[in-house]
C-alpha cells in the first residue's frame, strides 16, 4: 500500500518561496551589476577613458543601486504579506479548534499562540523573505566573482582564493551548532514571560480580590530578569561571531587576495590588478550577512520550527471544508450515538444517525404543517458530564420572527447559543437552521449560517470601516451606510470628523459603549446572514443606548430573524413570542408588550 504523502505545511507558503527566490535574485543581480562597473574601471585604466565606456560604467552603477533598493523594498513588502498569511492560517485553525476536542489546545495555550502570531510570525518572515534569499545569493556571489577572475584574468588568483571560500559557510554552520542552545533558551524565556503577563492581565480582578498583587509583581520581575539574562547571553554570542568572522576571515581573505595579486604582478596589467583588488569588496558579501545571523537567522529558524509544529498538530483542521468526523479512525465518531427506535437500544452508525435525525425533523414539521422555519430544534439534549443541561428541548422559530428566550443563570441559555453557533458539538436530537441539519456539518459551516451580537462588544483598533469590513471585506461604502442606518447609528457617524474613516482607538475607547454595540449590530447585518443571535445585547449599556438598540432591532425588516437571549424585560416589547428556559426545557410565556 503506497505511503500517503504528508500535507505540505504553509511555512513558507508557495508565494513566500517565490518571494525568497526573487529577493535572492535581486541581490545576485545587484552584485553582478556592481562587479561589471568595477571591471569597467579596470578596463578604462588599460584602454583609456572613452565616452561610450564611461556611459556603460555609469549605467551599471545606477542599475546596481536600483536593484539593491528593489531588494530591500520587495523583501520588506513580501515579508509583511507572508506574515499576514501565517497569522491568518494560525488564527483560522484556532477558530476551528474551538469545538474540536482533538485539537492540541493544552500544548498550545492562547499566550503561546499570541507569541507565534506576533513575534514568531515576524521573525519567520524576516528570516525567509529578507534574510534567507539574500544569504544564499551572498554565498554564491564570491564563487561567481572568483570564477570570472580565474577564467578571464588570472587562474592562480581566482582558483586559489576560491578554494578558501568554502570555509566561510562551514564557519557559519559551526557557530550555529555552538550557539543554538543560547538562541533556544532566549526564545523559551521570552515565551514564558508572555504567558505570565497575559495571565496577569486576564485575571487582574481576581488578583486584586485575593490580595496577590505583590506576589504576582515579584513573579513577573523574576521572569523578566531571566528573559533579560537570556537576551544578554544571546547578544554576547552575537558579538563573538561578528568579531571572529569580520576580524579574522575578512582580514585573511583580503590579505590573501592582495598578496596573490601583487605576486602575480609580472603577468597582470595595472587594470587587471586593480580589478581583482576592487572585486574583493564582493568577496565579503557572505560576511555581511553574519551580523543578522543571531537576530534574524537563528530566531527565524526556531520560530519557523515552532509554527510548523503547531500546523502539523492541527493539520486535520486545515481547509474550508473541515469536518471533525474525518479526523477520527474509520468507524468511530466524536458524537454520542443515538439509539435506533427499531434496534432495542443498539447504537446506530453516524450515517444512520444523521439520516434518522433529518428524517424525524422533516416529518414532524410536515405533520404539523410548519414551513419556512429559520430555526428548528427537535428533542435536543446536552450534557457537560455533570448532569443534563438541555433535555428534550423543542423550539420552532419562523422566518422573520422575533423570539425571546429568558431564564436564570445556569439554565442553559449559553449552551443553546453555543449549539446554534457551532461552538459546541451537538450530542442528540435535531437542530436545523434554514434547510441545513447541523448534525452533519462542520463547525465553521454552522457559524456561517448565523450572525451574533454579544453582550461584550469587541472592536478592533482601526476605523469604523475597518471594523465593519471584518464581516465582509469587499463591502462598499454604500452598503456600510445602509447597515449603519438599520442600526440607527448613521446620523452619529455622519457627524464624526472622518465619518466612516474615523479611528475608534484601542478597544473602541473613542466612542461610547452604546455606539460600539450598535456598530456590532451593523457589522452583523453587513455579514449578509439573515438569522441574528442576540446574546444580552443591551445588558451593558445605559438606558438611552438601550432604547436606540431596541428601536433599531424592532425596525429591522422581516427578512431578518431574531433569536434574543435576555434578562431585560424592555427587550421583550419587540418579541413575537417569549420562552423561559427551566430545567433544560423551554416553556412558552404570554407576550406582554410594554410601549415606552
Amino acid at each position: 500500500m503506497p505511503q500517503q504523502r504528508k500535507p505540505r505545511l504553509p511555512v513558507p507558503s508557495e508565494q513566500g518561496r517565490r518571494d525568497t527566490v526573487i529577493v535572492g535574485g535581486l541581490r545576485f543581480a545587484s552584485a553582478l551589476a556592481t562587479g561589471a562597473a568595477l571591471i569597467g574601471i579596470g578596463f578604462m585604466i588599460d584602454w583609456g577613458v572613452q565616452a561610450s565606456n564611461l556611459t556603460v560604467l555609469v549605467c551599471f552603477a545606477v542599475l546596481a543601486g536600483l536593484l539593491a533598493y528593489g531588494e530591500i523594498r520587495y523583501g520588506g513588502r513580501a515579508a509583511r504579506a507572508e506574515e499576514k498569511r501565517i497569522r491568518t492560517e494560525i488564527l483560522q485553525r484556532r477558530f476551528r479548534a474551538a469545538s474540536d476536542p482533538g485539537a492540541a489546545r493544552n500544548a498550545y495555550p492562547p499566550a503561546r499562540l499570541i507569541q507565534m502570531m506576533t513575534d514568531g510570525a515576524e521573525r519567520v518572515t524576516e528570516y525567509r523573505q529578507v534574510y534567507f534569499g539574500s544569504t544564499i545569493a551572498a554565498i554564491t556571489i564570491p564563487v561567481a566573482v572568483l570564477l570570472y577572475i580565474g577564467v578571464a584574468i588570472d587562474p592562480v588568483v581566482g582558483f586559489v582564493i576560491l578554494a578558501l571560500v568554502p570555509f566561510i559557510p562551514l564557519a557559519i554552520w559551526g557557530f550555529m551548532k555552538l550557539f543554538r542552545k543560547t538562541s533556544a533558551n532566549s526564545r523559551k524565556q521570552r515565551g514564558a514571560l508572555t504567558v505570565r503577563y497575559l495571565d496577569a492581565i486576564r485575571n487582574l480582578v481576581t488578583i486584586r480580590l485575593l490580595g496577590a498583587g505583590e506576589r504576582v509583581t515579584e513573579e513577573l520581575r523574576a521572569q523578566g530578569e531571566k528573559n533579560r539574562g537570556a537576551i544578554m547571553k544571546l547578544l554576547a554570542g552575537n558579538q563573538i561571531v561578528i568579531i571572529v568572522m569580520d576580524g579574522i576571515f575578512s582580514l585573511l581573505l583580503i590579505c590573501a587576495t592582495v598578496w596573490l595579486t601583487i605576486s602575480r604582478g609580472h603577468v597582470l596589467t595595472p587594470g587587471e590588478a586593480l580589478t581583482i583588488i576592487a572585486l574583493t569588496v564582493l568577496l565579503l558579501e557572505p560576511l555581511q550577512q553574519v551580523a543578522g545571523f543571531f537576530y534574524i537567522g537563528m530566531g527565524g529558524m526556531a520560530s519557523q520550527k515552532e509554527i510548523r509544529g503547531y500546523l502539523a498538530a492541527t493539520s486535520h483542521l486545515s481547509g474550508p471544508g473541515h469536518d471533525l468526523q474525518k479526523t477520527n479512525e474509520p468507524g468511530t465518531s466524536t458524537r454520542p450515538a443515538l439509539l435506533s427506535p427499531s434496534s432495542k437500544g443498539a447504537p446506530v452508525s453516524v450515517d444512520e444517525q444523521s439520516h434518522l435525525a433529518t428524517k424525524t425533523a422533516t416529518s414532524d414539521r410536515e405533520e404539523k404543517g410548519e414551513a419556512g422555519l429559520a430555526i428548528a430544534l427537535d428533542g435536543v439534549n446536552f450534557d457537560y458530564g455533570r448532569g443534563p443541561v438541555l433535555q428534550d428541548l423543542h423550539l420552532d422559530v419562523p422566518t422573520g420572527a422575533r423570539v425571546a428566550v429568558m431564564g436564570p443563570s445556569g439554565a442553559g441559555k449559553s449552551t443553546l447559543l453555543g449549539l446554534l453557533r457551532g461552538s459546541i458539538p451537538p450530542q442528540g436530537g435535531s437542530i436545523t437552521i434554514g434547510d441545513r441539519n447541523l448534525v452533519d456539518m462542520a463547525p465553521d459551516e454552522i457559524r456561517s449560517l448565523t450572525a451574533t451580537v454579544s453582550q461584550s462588544t469587541w472592536m478592533f483598533t482601526g476605523t469604523i470601516a475597518d471594523n465593519l469590513r471584518i464581516a465582509r471585506a469587499d463591502a462598499s461604502e454604500e452598503a456600510m451606510w445602509n447597515v449603519l442606518r438599520l442600526a440607527h447609528i448613521d446620523t452619529e457617524v455622519s457627524r464624526m470628523p472622518n465619518r466612516l474613516h474615523t479611528d475608534l482607538g484601542e478597544g473602541a475607547a473613542l466612542i461610547s459603549g452604546g455606539q460600539a454595540q450598535r456598530l456590532s449590530l451593523a457589522r452583523a447585518l453587513l455579514s449578509g446572514r439573515k438569522i441574528l443571535l442576540l446574546d444580552e445585547p443591551t445588558s451593558q449599556v445605559d438606558i438611552e443606548s438601550e432604547g436606540h438598540i431596541i428601536d433599531a432591532l424592532g425596525a429591522l425588516p422581516r427578512e431578518w430573524t431574531l433569536l434574543m437571549v435576555t434578562h431585560r424585560p424592555s427587550l421583550l416589547r419587540i418579541a413575537d413570542s417569549v420562552h423561559t428556559l427551566r430545567h433544560g426545557a423551554l416553556i412558552s410565556e404570554e407576550v406582554t408588550h410594554v410601549h415606552h
